[in-house]
């Protein structure tokens, strides 16, 4: 029995804070039990917007983080990815409309590989051709933008409607839009987009671990 004790040995843990990177003021999106710091290296974890920016406008829209350092005092995370959730896609289609969806990689301007996901919903039913060629203009323009600047600054664009905006003016030349947005913009790590789904909402408190 003696020998049973000394070998269940207690690991105690610790909470860690985690902080976003210094674009957005290193401000605290979460902490983690953990035994040691470097257990937290490597893992993801998704923040609503709105946590960061004390905006409600921008709950429909998440950042992803992974978290790449991590010391005696908190962990420190890098922007990877913002998503828009599929309820506030759903919200901009309506009968009678065209929802055009494209899904491509393009490089920024400090050389990050980019999985973007933008669509588009126009005004009324348009025939192929017209589909088709909002299709080709809204991948040419997007990849066009989206190397003029760096992968933070195109999330910058993002967050604040700048990119869907400028996309919208462009293509409205072709077809009545209602409305562009980009579903998805997420760093491509090792050949695919470093894109991992967590269980449940993290609040600011808690904190979502995933594997690659």
């Amino acid at each position: 029995m003696a020998e049973q004790r000394q070998a269940l040995k207690v690991i105690k843990k610790k909470w860690f804070p985690i902080c976003a990177s210094k674009e957005f003021d290193e401000k605290i999106i979460g902490e983690s039990l953990v035994a040691s710091p470097s257990d937290l290296v490597g893992r993801i974890i998704s923040v609503n917007l709105m946590t960061l920016t004390d905006d409600i406008k921008q709950q429909s829209v998440y950042l992803k983080f992974r978290i790449i350092s991590a010391d005696s005092e908190k962990a420190t995370a890098d922007l990877i990815a913002v998503e828009l959730i599929p309820a506030a896609v759903r919200r901009l289609v309506r009968r009678g409309c065209n929802r055009i969806d494209v899904s491509y990689v393009c490089e920024t301007a400090d050389g990050r590989k980019v999985r973007l996901k933008p669509f588009l919903v126009s005004k009324a039913l348009g025939r192929g051709a017209v589909v088709a060629k909002l299709r080709k203009e809204l991948m040419r323009y997007v990849a066009s933008e989206v190397k003029k600047v760096s992968f933070e600054e195109l999330v910058r664009m993002i967050i604040s409607n700048r990119l869907q905006t400028s996309a919208k003016a462009d293509l409205k030349k072709i077809y009545p839009i209602r409305s562009c947005e980009i579903k998805w913009a997420g760093i491509v790590s090792r050949g695919k987009v470093a894109q991992q789904q967590a269980a449940k909402e993290p609040g600011p408190a808690e904190e979502k671990e995933e594997s690659e």
